[in-house]
């Protein structure tokens, strides 16, 4: 397959989402630690994480699709080939794969994260920033 080229523009709107939904998690991860007992405020929460992880899923496939990567069979895949093509930092790249699992399990096992595991994923988020960072510098110099 013939690389189709990366969508500067589709990946910038990505990041601009990916953004606004950092803005809302650091408002409601706020609320979650004053007040955990707040059922709505912690569903909130565990939603903005996944979609924020699925952001940069998206993004890292079209980078991976645009460039001819080899093709990522899993979540966590995805960052694996960012990392190895040097687009993420070996640190960053690991720390993206991890939230790629923790997507995982607040898809399908969601009945067993513990509020706890959700509220230590609040402190982590300047992965995110630092995602986005990353990105934006590729994207610069391509």
């Amino acid at each position: 397959m013939v690389p189709t080229a990366i969508d500067k523009e589709k990946v910038m709107l990505q990041l601009g989402r990916l953004e606004g939904y950092l803005k809302e998690l650091k408002g409601v991860g706020n609320e979650l630690k004053k007040s955990k007992d707040n059922v709505i405020v912690l569903h909130a929460v565990e939603r903005l994480l996944q979609i924020a992880t699925e952001e940069c899923l998206n993004i890292g496939s079209h980078i991976i699709s645009g460039l001819g990567l080899e093709r990522a069979d899993t979540y966590r895949a995805v960052f694996t080939r960012l990392k190895d093509a040097g687009i993420l930092p070996e640190k960053l790249g690991e720390a993206m794969e991890e939230f790629a699992s923790f997507r995982n399990r607040l898809v399908h096992l969601y009945y067993r994260m513990s509020e706890d595991e959700v509220v230590s994923k609040l402190d982590e988020i300047d992965h995110f920033e630092k995602f986005t960072q990353q990105i934006i510098k590729y994207i610069e110099s391509t």
